[in-house]
């Protein structure tokens, strides 16, 4: 009966573990009674931290109150002891062949407010020409003293995979009936690298409210024409949709541009002047809507404001840490998502703005009002990262 129970037990883990795993990781946070391995899979190298509380490291230590416990203060006093029962019980192997663990750096943290981590830097492989095919895991970790122990590997930075700084995507998970398990990395390639990067592009353009309120002011007036200081709705939808991509288009050039540069450290700007340019951006372009001055010059003021967007999504992929390898493919799919980002907006709003572009409130309301609401809100934004005030 016993051996049923832990047999139904394992077949329910692996269960949840596959499941976990097809629906592409899941949002983790350190619990209590589990341990962590992250991994970062670099083109040519391979490399992880430990994370173990100290109180799970004085069980695996049969430490005590007569013998002394690890704490925050004096981990360092066992770290020998902490790095020999580690590699003594999680073993990393490849094709057969162990691979030894090289310990780099260590620290102690406090995570989540539950308990002290001693976490330990290591590398696996260094010098490769590609990623491994996978590893090989055995874990043993305090397992023999607590049976309901878990072991989690978490996949924290790949860029095949698009995950950066990433520690919500748990690759396998370890328990007292599975210790032996393999990471597979054949399921990542470059093609599913490049296809995340294109996502990433496309969701910071939704996220990045600035960039689709400026697209908005140079949206609003599209379905319109001025002739004699008064503005008439376009007769065709076509030609007016194709105006207004090719100004999308134009904009993406530009930014494209700057975004390559900075990224590459070719040019840095202070990113308070990058961000009130862009702010800045918004209200001019929501201004020429009201007293129209650009007329066919408008895509000059496209351009430049465009390489100041660019400055800020640089910033955005420094942030993320996605820069260390692949650039070239990176700047290039980051670039082409946030022109469908934009591709896509467009499909949002111009057809709805074409609907209503013959009705009389149209331009008092849409074109107007709106774009006195885009000037304010823009000037807001330009005195907060302009002046550091809080409006």
């Amino acid at each position: 009966m016993i051996s049923y129970v832990i047999s139904l037990r394992g077949i329910l883990l692996r269960f949840i573990t596959a499941f976990l795993l097809l629906t592409t990781g899941f949002m983790m946070a350190h619990s209590m009674g589990e341990s962590y391995v992250f991994m970062n899979i670099n083109e040519n190298s391979v490399k992880g931290r430990f994370e173990l509380t100290c109180d799970d490291l004085n069980k695996a230590l049969q430490l005590n109150d007569s013998t002394g416990l690890i704490t925050a203060d004096n981990y360092g006093d066992f770290l020998t002891q902490i790095q020999e029962y580690v590699v003594g019980h999680i073993a990393f192997s490849n094709a057969g062949k162990p691979i030894p663990i090289r310990f780099t750096a260590h620290e102690v943290r406090m995570i989540e407010k539950l308990s002290n981590y001693v976490l330990l830097d290591f590398t696996l492989l260094e010098d490769l020409n590609s990623p491994p095919e996978g590893l090989d895991i055995e874990w043993n970790f305090l397992f023999d003293i607590e049976d309901k122990h878990r072991g989690l590997v978490v996949i924290e930075h790949f860029w095949r995979a698009n995950l950066f700084e990433n520690e919500s995507y748990v690759s396998l998970i370890f328990d007292s009936d599975d210790r032996a398990q393999r990471l597979d990395l054949t399921k990542f390639s470059l093609w599913t690298g490049f296809a995340g990067v294109v996502k990433l592009g496309v969701k910071h353009i939704f996220e990045g409210i600035d960039h689709i309120l400026f697209l908005v002011a140079l949206i609003l007036p599209a379905v319109l024409f001025r002739e004699e200081k008064t503005w008439y709705p376009v007769q065709a939808f076509k030609p007016a949709l194709i105006n207004v991509v090719k100004v999308v288009t134009l904009f993406t050039v530009a930014h494209s541009i700057t975004l390559s540069i900075a990224s590459l450290g070719w040019v840095s700007l202070p990113s308070w002047l990058v961000e009130s340019i862009i702010a800045a951006s918004i209200a001019i372009a929501a201004l020429d809507n009201l007293f129209p001055v650009f007329g066919k010059r408008m895509w000059l003021v496209v351009f430049g404001f465009g390489l100041f967007h660019g400055f800020g999504f640089a910033s955005v992929l420094g942030d993320l840490g996605i820069l260390g390898e692949h650039k070239l493919l990176t700047l290039f799919g980051f670039n082409l998502g946030v022109e469908l980002g934009h591709l896509l907006i467009i499909c949002l709003i111009f057809p709805v703005l074409y609907l209503l572009r013959k009705m009389s409130f149209y331009n008092p309301v849409f074109l107007r009002l709106g774009s006195i609401g885009l000037i304010i809100m823009a000037l807001i934004w330009f005195a907060e990262r302009a002046f550091d005030l809080s409006i």
